[in-house]
């Protein structure tokens, strides 16, 4: 049988997410076809992610990809009607999406006690900080933060230098990653039990369990690693990033020691391929062994261009490539082949907004986008109309006090 949208058709899901840990997790899911019905202010214009990114012909770009696949219901939580017609639409939900800071959403009035005695097979996604128990919950938290917390800023960066962190929201993203694991998690064992569940992630945990060999390293063996450049912080591999010729920017990783033994032959020949000093990765690790690889590597990639670099190490145990960035990604026909891009039809942005597909795609049951992020309130006559019954009239007078739009 072949679902109309995805695996998951079928699923409803309120997100009442803001920026990207949250919002995240519910575009996967509504990539994969569930009914993500977004929840948003009508009063502060909206998730903040349409303010904070940039537009064209007044379409905010970022918005358009975060809000793919989603239906804009504007209502206005702070009213009582607001809040009752949430809990009307929860009673009615397989998920709940939030990640505002701890207690808010028990401020509205909505939080896990109310929910579950409306909708006992509700799961119930919460992404925070530092989590709901005593010591994070008043903490205000944000991914950059977490990303300091969970090792991964004291891994990335020169030795010498600055934590850094990446130039995207990668904790932010990989909790709204393991968030959407977690829901699918906590919708396997409902069909056991009948019985929901809360999914509590707190934003330095998704990247701090990804680092998975960090904490065992410092705890059994006494070894706290931080950055080491390019370089895998453990010393393992040769690896790093060179500027070629003409200008590219080439990374390369040998992880075994065949692989060091051919990467060392293109670079200098015989001589240094047997040069026992290189030989396995314990004689590597010594003095400033890695550091003189290093250089000679650079020197050769200096004076080459980048395509003769990979082409001499196709087919080798030396993984090697070219450094993209989205230009270069929007021309290269493995993403084209891979169907990571899409380009998708918006009446907003003036045509087809060309974006990342759903990833990860399943053979029979693909997922697809469907429509980038909408106009804020698109949504709400029909998803009120089509889910909670109200008429002409009901809906009227909700506008006019303010309680949607």
């Amino acid at each position: 049988m072949t679902l109309e949208n995805g695996p998951l058709s079928g699923l409803l899901v309120l997100d009442l997410g803001h920026v990207v840990a949250g919002p995240l997790a519910g575009t996967l899911l509504g990539d994969l076809g569930a009914d993500v019905v977004k929840i948003e202010d009508p009063k502060t214009g909206g998730d903040t992610l349409r303010r904070l990114s940039p537009s064209h012909n007044d379409a905010p770009v970022w918005w358009k990809v975060s809000g793919r696949n989603k239906r804009s219901v504007a209502i206005d939580l702070r009213t009582d009607d607001g809040r009752d017609l949430v809990l009307g639409l929860a009673e009615k939900a397989d998920v709940l999406i939030e990640n505002f800071r701890p207690g808010t959403l028990e401020r509205f009035g909505l939080g896990p006690d109310v929910l579950e005695q409306r909708n006992p097979r509700l799961v119930l996604l919460r992404i925070s900080g530092f989590g709901h128990g005593p010591l994070g919950r008043d903490r205000p938290g944000f991914g950059r933060v977490g990303e300091a917390m969970s090792g991964a800023a004291n891994l990335t960066g020169d030795p010498d230098g600055s934590p850094m962190h990446v130039g995207f929201s990668l904790g932010d993203a990989t909790s709204g990653l393991m968030g959407a694991f977690g829901v699918m998690a906590a919708l396997r064992a409902r069909d056991e039990t009948g019985k929901g569940d809360i999914v509590d992630i707190a934003l330095f945990e998704t990247l701090f369990r990804l680092i998975e060999w960090q904490l065992p390293f410092a705890d059994l063996l006494g070894q706290v690693i931080t950055r080491r450049g390019n370089r895998f912080p453990t010393g393992y591999a040769v690896a790093g990033s060179y500027r070629s010729r003409d200008e590219r920017w080439v990374t390369i990783s040998a992880a075994t020691d065949r692989g060091v033994t051919r990467l060392l032959r293109e670079v200098g020949g015989d001589e240094l391929a047997g040069d026992p000093r290189f030989a396995d990765v314990e004689a590597r690790a010594l003095d400033d062994r890695l550091e003189e690889i290093d250089r000679a590597v650079a020197a050769w990639i200096a004076h080459s261009d980048a395509a003769d670099v990979i082409g001499a190490l196709e087919g080798t145990d030396v993984a090697v490539g070219e450094v993209y960035d989205a230009g270069m990604m929007l021309d290269d026909p493995t993403f084209a082949e891979r169907e990571a891009i899409v380009a998708v039809d918006d009446e907003q942005a003036g045509g087809p907004i060309r974006m990342p597909g759903v990833i990860p795609r399943l053979a029979a049951q693909p997922g697809k986008v469907r429509w980038a992020g909408p106009p804020l309130g698109a949504h709400t006559d029909e998803v009120l109309t089509q889910l909670l019954g109200l008429d002409e009239d009901a809906l009227a007078e909700l506008r006019r006090s303010g309680t949607i739009a």
